[in-house]
């Protein structure tokens, strides 16, 4: 059963998470403007082995972001959508972008991080933990690290 889906705006990729996100946010960095076509990137950050893609291979672009970490981006080679993103550094995670939900309601970010480089035309989310760059471990480095704990500690012992 899955917790949701989305995919590509031609629908040759697809995918399936089975749990909720651990963590939701906006990034406001150059990088993600960039990549989105908008004013920042709503992302969703889920357990990478909870997900699973179907139909086209996404297509990777990487390159180094303004917080100097190896940003891995995966968009559709057929319509261009941006899906996902994933990063070396963090390989049990993955990053989707809200866009591609097939019910973009579900999106309820946490935090906004590079409110720094944010467009003085956009407003900021009201509801939202603010960082000027990288965002603090309790928002974001928190979450997931609990999340693997838990996981660990339910996982049955052998």
């Amino acid at each position: 059963m899955s917790a949701f889906a989305g995919g590509c705006a031609c629908g040759r990729i697809r995918y399936e998470c089975s749990e909720q996100p651990i963590v939701q946010l906006i990034c406001h960095c150059r990088d993600c403007q960039r990549a989105s076509g908008s004013a920042f990137a709503a992302v969703l950050a889920v357990p990478s082995d909870r997900l699973k893609f179907s139909g086209s291979e996404l297509k990777y672009h990487s390159l180094k972001a303004d917080s100097g970490r190896t940003m891995r981006r995966g968009f559709c080679s057929e319509c261009g959508s941006p899906v996902s993103i994933r990063r070396p550094e963090t390989p049990l995670i993955e990053f989707l972008q809200a866009a591609s939900l097939d019910d973009p309601s579900k999106f309820h970010p946490t935090c906004e991080v590079w409110v720094s480089s944010a467009d003085p035309w956009h407003p900021i989310h009201s509801a939202t933990q603010k960082f000027d760059q990288n965002p603090a471990a309790e928002a974001v480095r928190g979450p997931i690290e609990a999340y693997f704990a838990a996981r660990a500690q339910a996982a049955p012992q052998r």
